[in-house]
């Protein structure tokens, strides 16, 4: 059986609530929050949000095979329902998770970072499975609903879990790093993202730092002493730091990498070895996600052949540096997400591609940078301007202001074209794209930019 597979008794202890009618022998297989996606003999999760209150549906869980439904006790749900009821759902849901990760104990490795947390999950879970059976993130569960979830997803006999955390506001990490309870934290890229709800950039890097924080003396922590935040989250951590670099010398070096396609030397201070890798992904700042997951499969001891064998075998997220070729046109989807540091690498990694026609950014709005957002996105103009792009489409209201930026850092005003919206933006590229040129699609997930492929 996939996933969490627990007792009443156990979920009664776990979360302190108490159990109401139903067989108190049942074998509870699994949670579900969606009463439209239920799962058959698990435990529907009542969750009440701001649009919609789940203690609704719990007749509709329970129509569609539920077992039980977890409910706050005040909800009322009718006493022909099988029910656990505790005070709170979310809280009594975090708590299950917490018990179930005790159960199965597996060595967990926890990620957060401003940029690059989904591609090093994939990337280390997929290495560790070299080891064990892995569990991961489902999808990017990485909050207060999506963590507990994705922990308890976990099959029982898993030797490791990979989790990745996320944030929008201080304090968000310290109780999602508690329930994780790592045994390793990875911090990748921090960046001003989200710096609408921060003070700095130096704040959100003492944000993320609270993972690091969680992880006790006898674990260990990976970071990139690259970044400028280095020497400080390197002071948060009270267990041992393991460090990767594309430049100096720490315990694991790219000695060189071709930035264009992935393919890299990485150095192991403690061997004095070097083993050519193909991350299959193409860009500095990739290299350095590379370096970070096999900096945490060396940790747990999976040999040098067996790295490079599972990343060519490693999977792709969706829509983040996905690759098609369309009528001769080459289109890279990298529109999950954008922040000014994952946008200006995309930039720079695109301008570097071989091909024979021309580079064409579509470039889109970058959402929560507060008060910085117009400097934040002219500077993403800046960087346009320099990288040799040879058009830009500029997609949004915000967007504005990278195409205002490109102008004046230099860009051929006629190679610039602002766009309202993605449908205009279709009708700009459409005249212009042609086979043997390449077009980058980039911009926050709301912008839903993905829409001008065709």
């Amino acid at each position: 059986m996939s996933g969490a597979v627990f007792t009443p008794g156990e979920a009664v202890e776990w979360t302190g609530g108490v159990w109401r009618g139903g067989d108190s022998a049942t074998r509870i297989e699994g949670v579900f929050t969606d009463s439209r996606k239920p799962v058959p003999g698990a435990l529907y999760i009542a969750i009440k949000g701001g649009r919609f209150d789940g203690h609704d549906f719990a007749r509709a869980a329970m129509d569609g095979g539920a077992c039980a439904v977890m409910a706050n006790v005040s909800a009322g749900i009718p006493d022909d329902i099988p029910a656990l009821l505790v005070g709170d759902t979310e809280t009594a849901l975090t708590a299950l998770a917490a018990g179930w990760r005790a159960k199965v104990d597996p060595k967990v490795v926890g990620i957060t970072g401003s940029v690059g947390k989904t591609t090093v999950k994939e990337l280390t879970s997929h290495l560790l499975g070299a080891a064990g059976k892995t569990a991961k993130t489902l999808g990017n569960w990485n909050n207060s609903l999506g963590l507990p979830q994705s922990i308890l997803a976990m099959d029982g006999d898993s030797k490791f879990g990979v989790f990745e955390i996320g944030m929008n506001h201080s304090g968000e990490l310290s109780p999602l790093a508690k329930l994780m309870q790592p045994d390793c934290a990875v911090v990748t890229n921090v960046g001003p993202v989200h710096i609408e709800f921060f003070d700095s950039e130096e704040a959100i890097a003492d944000e993320k730092a609270e993972l690091l924080r969680a992880v006790p003396e006898n674990g260990f922590a990976v970071l990139d002493a690259d970044s400028p935040h280095f020497a400080y989250l390197a002071r948060q951590a009270r267990c041992r730091v393991v460090s990767v670099s594309l430049v100096a010398e720490f315990e694991f070096k790219a000695e060189s990498y071709e930035a264009g396609d992935g393919q890299f030397t990485v150095r192991e201070a403690a061997t004095g070895e070097s083993h050519a890798i193909d991350c299959g992904l193409p860009g500095a700042h990739q290299v350095v996600n590379a370096l970070e997951a096999i900096a945490v499969a060396r940790q747990f001891g999976i040999g040098w052949g067996e790295i490079a064998a599972r990343f060519l075998t490693a999977p792709r997220a969706k829509m983040r540096w996905e690759k098609t070729e369309r009528d001769g046109v080459v289109w890279i989807n990298d529109a999950y997400n954008a922040n000014p540091v994952s946008m200006s690498k995309s930039v720079e990694t695109f301008t570097q591609m071989k091909i024979s026609g021309r580079k064409i950014a579509v470039l889109g709005d970058m959402f929560e940078l507060g008060a910085d957002e117009e400097a934040l996105h002219r500077r993403i103009g800046g960087v346009v301007a320099e990288s040799g792009v040879d058009i830009l489409i500029a997609v949004g209201k915000r967007a504005k202001w990278i195409a205002d930026s490109a102008r004046k850092s230099g860009m051929d005003a006629a190679a610039i074209f602002p766009a309202a919206n993605v449908a205009e933006a279709k009708e700009v590229l459409g005249d212009r794209a042609r086979a043997g040129d390449a077009v980058l699609i980039k911009a926050s997930r709301g912008m839903a930019l993905e829409a001008i492929m065709p």
